[in-house]
């Protein structure tokens, strides 16, 4: 049976993982419990009229349900909140490292593309100047190196994830002519099972 598998009505003890296509937070999710080879049950929903109307009345420009995990009587949403569950349930090791300096460097480029580059690539052709100047800077940080920062690790994730997006965009040229980061991208790839599933696809 594969990591992912079609999702059931009856009741089952498999996690299931409540996600949208094309999303990158779901992404970051599924990747997460498919290198940590979690089996979860990855079922894809689109967002309601509902989520709609309230992010328009609170003023915020994405309010989805997703992603959410529910396992068993537990249910949490959110790519933190779902992130955070992923790592630290199962056998496997979690994927934190031990040293503060590592963490916090970890966290600085997941900074980076939050608050930097996601706003760029929104208004992609506006930014294309913008957007080159911080791949610019990543790609050199990942010279001679396999991943971002340290070992593999959720940074590695949070910018496969948008990578995907852009991928399913026809943004594919984005990376290929930075040599380090297509190395990096192809090597996510190969480590990530479920890096390439779609919503009409299950990953094997």
């Amino acid at each position: 049976m594969g990591l992912f598998k079609k999702s059931k009505k009856k009741v089952s003890e498999t996690p299931k993982l409540l996600c949208k296509s094309g999303n990158p937070e779901s992404y970051k999710c599924i990747f997460l419990a498919s290198y940590r080879k979690l089996p979860v049950d990855v079922e894809w929903q689109e967002s309601s009229v509902l989520d709609e109307k309230m992010s328009e009345s609170l003023n915020m420009s994405s309010l989805h349900r997703f992603p959410c995990i529910q396992d068993g009587d537990f249910t949490t949403c959110g790519a933190n909140s779902v992130l955070t569950y992923l790592n630290i349930k199962g056998r496997t090791p979690t994927i934190h490292p031990r040293k503060a300096r590592v963490l916090a460097m970890q966290q600085y480029w997941i900074q980076v593309l939050t608050s930097k580059f996601v706003p760029l690539i929104n208004e992609f052709s506006k930014n294309r100047k913008d957007i080159a100047s911080v791949l610019d800077i990543l790609d050199k940080g990942l010279a001679d190196k396999n991943y971002i920062v340290g070992e593999f690790s959720l940074v590695d994730i949070h910018w496969a994830a948008i990578f995907k997006v852009l991928e399913e965009q026809g943004q594919n040229d984005i990376i290929s002519s930075y040599k380090n980061l297509t190395n990096w991208l192809t090597k996510i790839k190969a480590e990530i099972p479920g890096y390439d599933i779609k919503k009409e696809e299950v990953a094997a």
